[in-house]
């Protein structure tokens, strides 16, 4: 499964994850500053084109628009809701655990299509 990471996710994320043999890209990259500031949708979007997961901490947007696109017949290759709580911003080696247990646990391409998953 390979993952786009949300722009509330730092790129120092996605370098460890990669250094743990994932296909992870991010946002916040300097690689990728043409999605900085991109609607959700878009970012979504992003991904679906891409063919990678999502993962974000923003719940409040993603599981409406998850729920649009079903409703659209329209798929994804899942969304990863990071709850601030549980996984804190600043708690980038918690976030880089789970999510590569994630990431073995489901490593088919569409190992989460049309699904969300909360960390």
């Amino acid at each position: 499964m390979r993952l786009w990471l949300d722009e509330m996710v730092p790129a120092e994320v996605a370098r460890q994850l990669r250094n743990r043999g994932h296909d992870v890209g991010a946002v916040q990259e300097l690689e990728n500053r043409w999605a900085w500031g991109l609607e959700d949708r878009d970012q979504l979007a992003v991904a679906v084109r891409d063919r990678r997961a999502f993962a974000t901490y923003n719940l409040r947007d993603f599981v409406p628009i998850s729920r649009e696109r079903a409703e659209a017949g329209r798929t994804h290759l899942g969304i990863v809701l990071v709850h601030p709580r549980t996984v804190p911003v600043h708690g980038l080696g918690e976030l880089v655990r789970r999510l590569d247990a994630l990431l073995r646990a489901h490593q088919a391409e569409d190992g989460l299509r049309d699904r969300i998953v909360f960390l």
